[in-house]
Parts: C-alpha cells; structure tokens; sequence
C-alpha cells in the first residue's frame, strides 16, 4: 500500500510539473509577441520625439498587429487619436488601458483627464476617485479631484481634497495651487493668499499663483500688493493678454487710471476681448 501511495504521489508530481512546463511553453509565443510589440513601440515613441509621427503611427499599428492586447500599445494609439482630434476613439483606448491595468491609478488618472477634455464631468470625477481606490496616497490625483470638485461647483468637497493634496505633499506646487483656488472660492481669501505665496515660494515666476495671489490680494484691499504681483506676471509672460488684462484691472482698482488704460491698450492689442475678465484668473 505503502508503495502504491508513493507511486501515486511521483505520479501526481510529475503530472503537475508537466502541466506547469505546459502552461510556460504556452506562454512563450504570448511573451515573444509582448515582448517585439513593446519593442515597436519604443522605436514609435523615438519618432515621435523627432516629429515623424506618421512614422510613429505605422509602428503603433505593427505593435498592436502583433499583440492588440498591449496597454502600452493601447495607450500609445490613444495620444496619437488625440493628436488627430479622434477624442473620443482616444477615451475608448484610455478606458479599456485603465480597466486592463486595474492598479495602475496613474492610467485612471490619464483616462480621467481626457474625460474632462470631453466634457464627461462626472465620469471624470468617477475615475479619479478610482485612482485614489488604486493609490490613497496619490497627491496627483486629489490635486486633479479638487479641481474638478471645485470646477463643477462643489466648492467644499474640492477643498478637502486639496487639502488633502497638501497634506501628501506640502512641497507640490499644484497642490499649493489648487488649495488656493479652492480656499479663494470658498471665500478665505486670507487663506487663498498664504496657499498661493506658497506656491510661488515653490516656484517664484509661476503666473497662475501670480495671478491668483494678484486678484486675491486686491479682494483684501492690499491694491499695491495685487499691483506687484501683476507687474510680475507680465514680466514673467508679456505676451500673455489675460496677464495684462488682470493688470489693467487692479491698477484701476487702485486709481491709476492711465497706467491702467496703457495695460487694457496692450491686453486688447494681444486679443483680450476687454474688461470682462474671468473673476478667478488664476485658472
């Protein structure tokens, strides 16, 4: 019996080491495909770094000839639909990436962000509240949430989301950002300016915390503040009419009438429609 159940066992054995060689040689020609189409796609990106991407394109077709289920494939068809303006063909591939790598929360990201290109809102904000599943510790991710919380209105959800982004990441200029725009909107206008001097600590020739901290700084009466602040934003982009029109408006804010009508002159000469500007320029 003894020998019956030894042989049994060796028979089993070697059984089960057969089936795994089996499933290994399987996977050969699977690997080998994966393997020649990523190759592909390297030599793709290269090309279109050098702007050959028609180039790119037929090398991106090869690769998913050879293996339509690569998620770099996928997603290097998608940028290339965006570059064509097929947006939606780009949200199919992103969306079928984003559920073929279901722990990767920067594809959600990525697919979250083209859904907002889109106009799908909700769905933007659906997928990015799906990467933070994938990653709660993604700063990027509530940075990208509290925009578009704040964006469609629900002011204090994004503020706690940029807050949170902060919390991750105090260092992130973007999260500083979107913190001040979110406190701006939520009528801390003390605590928009603290978030947005932070971001240009990080950063001192940022415009949309210039901006930002510009038109904040004149809500809180500091009219030489918001002056200075817009004088900075021009030097740092003088070709930029939203920059001179935010400069127009707070040097009007302050009396200076001329100097203001010199910066709408040359807003208007950029191609600014004229003095109604967005109340959140920083955006």
């Amino acid at each position: 019996m003894r020998r019956r159940a030894l042989h049994l066992v060796l028979i089993a054995s070697a059984l089960a080491a057969l089936s795994v060689w089996a499933a290994v040689l399987g996977m050969g020609p699977r690997m080998r495909a994966r393997s020649a189409s990523n190759r592909l796609i390297d030599r793709a990106q290269e090309f279109s770094g050098q702007g050959k991407r028609s180039v790119a394109r037929q090398l991106v077709d090869q690769a998913l000839a050879i293996d339509k289920n690569n998620p770099r494939a996928r997603r290097e068809l998608a940028m290339h639909l965006i570059v064509e303006g097929r947006r939606t063909s780009a949200v199919e591939e992103l969306r079928w990436v984003a559920a073929a790598q279901s722990t990767d929360s920067g594809a959600a990201r990525e697919l979250a962000a083209m859904l907002w290109v889109t106009g799908d809102r909700e769905g933007a904000i659906e997928w990015l509240r799906e990467a933070l599943k994938r990653d709660p510790r993604s700063p990027l991710a509530y940075v990208d949430l509290a925009h578009c919380l704040t964006e469609t209105g629900d002011v204090a959800a994004g503020l706690r989301a940029a807050e949170q982004a902060v919390a991750l990441s105090p260092r992130l200029r973007t999260a500083q950002l979107v913190l001040g725009r979110a406190r701006w909107q939520s009528g801390d206008l003390a605590g928009a300016q603290a978030a947005f001097d932070e971001a240009l600590r990080l950063r001192p020739s940022d415009v949309s915390a210039l901006l930002g901290a510009a038109a904040v700084s004149s809500e809180l009466g500091s009219g030489d503040s918001a002056v200075e602040y817009a004088r900075r934003a021009v030097t740092v982009d003088p070709q930029s009419a939203g920059t001179w029109l935010v400069l127009a408006q707070v040097l009007a804010a302050t009396g200076r009438s001329a100097e203001a009508q010199e910066a709408l002159a040359r807003a208007r000469s950029l191609g600014a429609a004229g003095p109604g500007a967005p109340r959140n320029p920083s955006q």
